[in-house]
């Protein structure tokens, strides 16, 4: 444990000076106030890169290490996205009864991720990304064939379901440290599988669907192979969004959009069977305060409005979801859940929109922080209410609702600190250990990276 907390703090003493030097890693930035300092300096150097003697490729740094080969028919970025949280769970007297773990600090990796983004003769694209701070998840692996305008919009690989806009945006773009309780409980995450994608000409409609084994994520090649071959079931997703309302760049906007999703099963196979489990708002504890325990099922229909609101510096953000069961042992149960926030740019900046994919953006400061100097770039706060209950027919998981108070601090559109209270409220679970009423406060901080 000593080892442990020694490593986390060696990382956050290297990384804090990192960050008060945006330009060194951001070339997107901007121009520098002074750009005769050595780090401007840096940086120009970096984005020119060097030429190896031997094979004569490219490499550079922009905003990611890019490797391109000599005749530039072969292009490959390697990024990152890093992810460190600390803080404590105070859990009321029921909720340490029924998990004796749960309180106390603690500290982690929430994200250790190195991605490889590769691009072949302008034609064929592939992704691969892994993540070694949970037990080596493969992430994304997929491969795009760009040479036909036609074969360009379909994806094949592992990758996420088209389905719910705080799921499919970006880890490193969410407000919150963590994804709602609703969103983690329903949303079906990645799988194996076909998708199509497309944007209207004028990009105020996009839809995406999808066929998919369902897999979930796996730890490794191997387990990759077993999901293949013996998968949970198969499912078909879309989703469709549309701009009602889109001025000045994103600066204001009015967005729905809806998913739906069909799980196919087999009520008779142990492998088919169904659980949906949620940790409160924190990956600081691997307990679920609710549990609905796996059960049976033959399919599953997911339902998942959206809408989300841009005003300037003001932003709203809204999802449902609800499940609907063929279960014959569990009686056939409806789970359901919500979540909604809102979020204000103390600094002025607005939440970036991407027109193409319906989904948020990464933040950009007005002004970057630099260290000695004017800049001190974005802070937003952020308040959300999420609920998820999942009491339905014979399944009693228990009710819990989240109530969340976040503080941002963008240093540049590469690194952040989130600051998050957490009070999560579990009620009306008989599952085992039951739980009537319970509550925990719930305090953490993360410093994120990504290129």
């Amino acid at each position: 444990m000593k080892a442990k907390f020694a490593a986390c703090t060696l990382f956050l003493f290297l990384m804090l000076p990192v960050s008060a030097f945006p330009q060194i890693l951001n070339s997107d930035s901007g121009t520098p106030q002074n750009t005769g300092s050595i780090w401007y300096n840096w940086e120009e150097k970096a984005a020119d890169g060097f030429q190896d003697p031997l094979i004569h490729w490219h490499y550079y740094w922009k905003n990611g290490l890019f490797i391109e080969s000599r005749k530039k028919n072969i292009f490959v970025k390697i990024g990152t996205k890093v992810g460190f949280d600390t803080g404590y769970i105070g859990p009321d007297g029921e909720l340490d009864r029924a998990f004796p773990g749960l309180g106390g600090f603690d500290h982690r990796f929430r994200r250790l991720r190195v991605y490889t983004l590769m691009t072949f003769w302008n034609d064929l694209e592939f992704k691969f990304e892994i993540d070694f701070a949970n037990l080596t998840d493969i992430k994304d692996i997929w491969v795009r064939y760009t040479g036909n305008s036609f074969l360009s919009h379909f994806l094949l690989g592992h990758v996420k379901e088209p389905f719910s806009l705080e799921e499919i945006t970006s880890s490193c773009v969410t407000t919150f440290m963590e994804r709602s309780l609703s969103t983690n409980g329903f949303a079906p995450g990645r799988d194996i599988g076909l998708i199509y994608s497309d944007v209207r000409e004028d990009k105020r409609l996009t839809w995406a669907a999808g066929a998919f084994l369902v897999t979930g994520s796996f730890n490794d090649v191997g387990s990759g192979k077993d999901a293949l071959t013996d998968p949970m079931g198969t499912a078909l997703t879309g989703r469709v969004t549309g701009l009602l309302w889109y001025e000045g760049n994103g600066k204001k906007l009015f967005h729905l959009g809806l998913s739906y999703s069909h799980q196919f099963r087999n009520e008779n196979r142990d492998n088919d069977q169904m659980q949906i489990k949620v940790r409160p708002e924190t990956y600081l504890t691997d307990d679920r305060l609710v549990d609905t325990g796996k059960f049976h099922i033959s399919n599953a229909d997911f339902v998942n409005p959206e809408i989300a609101l841009v005003m300037g510096p003001f932003s709203l953000q809204g999802e449902y979801f609800h499940q609907l069961t063929s279960s014959g042992e569990a009686d056939d149960p409806d789970f359901w859940g919500f979540y909604f926030y809102g979020s204000y740019f103390i600094t002025g900046e607005h939440r970036p929109y991407n027109t193409t994919k319906g989904i948020f953006s990464t933040v950009k400061p007005n002004q970057n922080f630099r260290f000695m100097q004017s800049g001190w770039g974005a802070w937003e706060a952020a308040f959300q209410v999420s609920f998820i209950d999942l009491n339905s027919g014979a399944i009693q998981g228990g009710k819990e609702m989240d109530f969340t108070a976040g503080l941002n601090w963008y240093l540049n559109p590469n690194m952040r600190f989130l600051f998050n209270y957490v009070r999560a409220e579990v009620s009306d679970r008989q599952n085992a250990p039951e739980i009537s009423d319970g509550s925990a406060d719930i305090l953490q901080a993360r410093f994120q990276v990504h290129f």
